[in-house]
Order: C-alpha cells, then sequence, then structure tokens
C-alpha cells in the first residue's frame, strides 16, 4: 500500500512501496522521483516561493511563471497554488526527516 505524507486541495505526495519513488500530483502536473529529485524540486520551489512572497495582490491570478528545463516551456501558478505546492512539498520534506532520524 502506497505511503501519503501529505495531501490538500490542490494535491498529495505518497511513495510508492514497490519502486520507492515519490508520486507528486498537483493539479494536473505528476512528479515521480527518487529522494534526491524530490528534495532538488523542493529546494527550487522554496526559492520561487520566497522570490514571490507578497509579490502578488491577488493570490488566484496566475502570474508566478516556473522555468522548466525545456526551452520557452514554464509552469504558471497563482500565489495561492504556489503556495499549496510549497506546503505538500515541506510537511512531506518534514516526515522524510523524521523518517530518516527514526531508521
Amino acid at each position: 500500500m502506497a505511503q501519503f505524507f501529505h495531501h490538500n486541495a490542490f494535491g498529495y505526495c505518497l511513495r510508492c512501496p514497490r519502486t520507492r519513488y515519490l508520486h507528486l500530483c498537483f493539479g494536473n502536473l505528476a512528479l515521480v522521483a527518487t529522494t534526491a529529485e524530490f528534495q532538488e524540486f523542493r529546494r527550487f520551489i522554496e526559492e520561487e516561493h520566497e522570490r514571490n512572497y507578497s509579490a502578488y495582490r491577488d493570490p488566484e491570478a496566475r502570474c508566478i511563471a516556473l522555468r522548466t528545463p525545456t526551452e520557452r516551456m514554464a509552469l504558471v501558478l497563482s500565489w495561492q497554488e504556489l503556495e499549496q505546492l510549497h506546503e505538500i512539498l515541506e510537511n512531506t520534506a518534514l516526515l522524510l526527516e523524521v523518517e530518516a532520524l527514526l531508521g
């Protein structure tokens, strides 16, 4: 059975018991990642979260463009969506740290 780490109205993060990959599903986006890849994505979103903190008056306006490795392609999120993605990633990372400490 999959191990759920965190979920909210926008998505969730779980770990597949067979592959041990983390599955982040957010809106209509999905990321399947190793723990290291997850942490790299988490750091990227943390930087964007800090950079965009309180810069937008309308929390529902999709005006935050997150660059992707694909040229001329970006993920476009509202502040509210970025907050929810950040929440999923941070809470999952916290549970991964606890898990590592407990061994």
